[in-house]
């Protein structure tokens, strides 16, 4: 800012300035009574004109001027512009630009259960109590028939994938969290999946063979993409208990199914979603990138070896 005794008239009162006054790099003249008594912009500290103050009266809006107003980012949840701290979080899904959180909405909101990001004012939570924000719940795939067309892309997928594909395919089951749960416990002793490592965690799909039949549960609500990663990581369970059901490495088993849901979400033009367990360190992660060196250093025939006789 600059300091001087003469200017013409205050761009925020309107009267001619006798005295000092203020002059702002953006060009803005404001007289010393204006620049004493007047609220101030919350990003850059300039003094506000009569509509800013006026417009920020009826709104929670921060007070900003209008240059500010313009090149604040704002808030992915509720739209208004971001002053100091914000919020982000690791994507499932590609999107534009980053998404950012003001601190009022991931401290007051709901946060989706899938990537924690706030839900937005508008939402409702799923039939299971789950929540999604908008990007989650943009491509979300409810009921029955549109999970089978996913779970029917998956299935070639995998199978053109390993290139011996499953003996018989499973059924499949769409669930609210309660149910996963549910079934979870009551098959725990018995199923394939066995990470020591997954309490806790959100379970998105579960494989289950019982009576002679082989099942793949998956929670509804979930976005296409990570629908899709889901079903392949469960017919992975469902290759492994045909051909070795009781291999005892946890983190081959695991790992496997996640190669094979990684090769499915890369093939598919899924990658921003196929890196993220690449970047885990459980040990879905850390099965997976033993998978994936393993097919660098000796090819996917080697991968599928290497689960077939696990523990023989």
């Amino acid at each position: 800012m600059i300091y001087t005794t003469r200017a013409p008239f205050c761009h925020l009162c309107g009267r001619r300035v006798s005295g000092r006054y203020v002059r702002y790099e953006t060009g803005l003249t404001v007289c010393a009574a204006c620049e004493a008594s007047r609220p101030r912009c919350q990003r850059c500290n300039v003094p506000l004109g009569d509509d800013a103050i006026a417009a920020q009266a009826r709104s929670s809006e921060p007070r900003l001027c209008a240059a500010c107003q313009k090149a604040a980012a704002r808030c992915s949840c509720c739209g208004q512009a971001i002053i100091g701290t914000f919020y982000t979080f690791e994507e499932l899904l590609p999107s534009a630009e980053a998404r950012r959180f003001c601190a009022s909405c991931v401290q007051r909101r709901p946060a989706c259960d899938l990537c924690r990001a706030p839900a937005p004012a508008n939402a409702n939570p799923l039939s299971d109590g789950q929540w999604r924000c908008a990007l989650c719940a943009s491509d979300m795939i409810m009921g029955q028939g549109p999970a089978r067309a996913v779970f029917s892309e998956a299935l070639v997928a995998f199978n053109r994938m390993t290139g011996a594909p499953l003996r018989e395919t499973p059924g499949l089951r769409v669930v609210g969290r309660r149910e996963m749960n549910a079934v979870r416990q009551r098959h725990s002793a018995t199923s394939p999946e066995t990470a020591p490592d997954s309490a806790g965690h959100h379970v998105l799909g579960y494989y289950l063979h019982a009576n002679g039949q082989g099942t793949v549960y998956v929670e509804m609500g979930l976005p296409r993409a990570l629908l899709l990663g889901t079903l392949a990581h469960e017919l992975g369970h469902a290759w492994q208990a045909e051909r070795n059901p009781k291999a005892p490495d946890p983190l081959l088993c695991e790992g496997f199914a996640e190669w094979a849901a990684h090769r499915v979400l890369v093939d598919a033009g899924e990658q921003t979603l196929a890196a993220r367990a690449t970047r885990r360190d459980d040990i879905y992660g850390r099965g997976l990138r033993h998978f994936l060196k393993l097919e660098a250093s000796h090819g996917r025939p080697a991968v599928l070896k290497a689960i077939e006789t696990a523990g023989r």
